[in-house]
């Protein structure tokens, strides 16, 4: 037994000598920036010794930041982890001139998750993030859930940007229609989703019919779309 607790001791004591950490290595990122996240684990529990904050991670896994969904943590040398990281989707709303509480964003992109809870605001809009328009909402209060009446809402646009992420399509807004369907703004060119039926089948459809329809001005109706009659009707934009 106390050959055993020696040996304890020792592995201890040569672990803490001889695997501090000099180097954090981030991998995984699609938004947040390297600094940013190097930053949030410095700043949450961050133990400077490989070994001691690889084994930590694997107890429970730190809050980093809010769009960070989980952390795996990765021993590359005794002086070097690589965190990396699984980002949550997230959706973009412009607050131009709604009315918020406790962060002055007005003019700012406030992202939110697919539960509806506004997490960050920027001044940025990432290019390949959803701008989401037509949400009908009093106030908007960071770090709640954005008080919308039909908060079935997120996840119709859940649904909606995992499909267009999954088809790489070029959408540039999501705008929510007064009945709680969507229209997809593709530069010059308005999709009509209709209803919320098929969702997946009707996004990996659109990207052939965006490409065929590029560089023109219009409307897609996909009001007699479904999955037996793939049906929709191009109605040019009058000149």
């Amino acid at each position: 037994l106390l050959g055993i607790v020696a040996v304890l001791i020792l592995t201890v004591v040569i672990i803490a000598g001889t695997c501090k950490t000099k180097q954090i290595k981030i991998s995984g990122l699609s938004y947040y920036t390297e600094a940013e996240v190097k930053k949030a684990v410095v700043e949450n529990g961050y133990i400077d010794n490989s070994v001691a904050y690889f084994l930590k991670c694997k107890i429970a896994s730190p809050d980093l930041l809010p769009f960070i969904d989980s952390i795996h943590v990765r021993i590359n040398r005794p002086d070097t982890i690589t965190v990396e990281v699984k980002e949550k989707k997230r959706a973009a709303a412009h607050c131009g001139s709604s009315p918020l509480r406790e962060y002055a964003v007005n003019g700012k992109y406030v992202y939110f998750d697919k539960n509806g809870y506004a997490l960050e605001s920027y001044e940025k809009k990432y290019d390949d993030v959803p701008l989401v328009t037509g949400l009908k909402y009093d106030e908007l209060v960071m770090q709640e859930k954005i008080p919308v009446k039909k908060e079935k809402v997120f996840s119709y646009l859940l649904e909606l940007t995992t499909a267009i992420d999954k088809y790489n399509l070029p959408i540039d807004q999501i705008y929510i229609k007064e009945d709680g369907n969507a229209l997809l703004i593709s530069d010059k060119i308005t999709v009509d989703l209709y209803n919320k039926k098929d969702i997946d089948i009707k996004i990996s459809e659109l990207a052939g019919m965006l490409k065929k329809v590029k560089g023109k001005g219009g409307t897609i109706d996909m009001k007699y779309f479904s999955e037996d009659h793939k049906i929709a009707v191009f109605q040019p934009k009058k000149s």
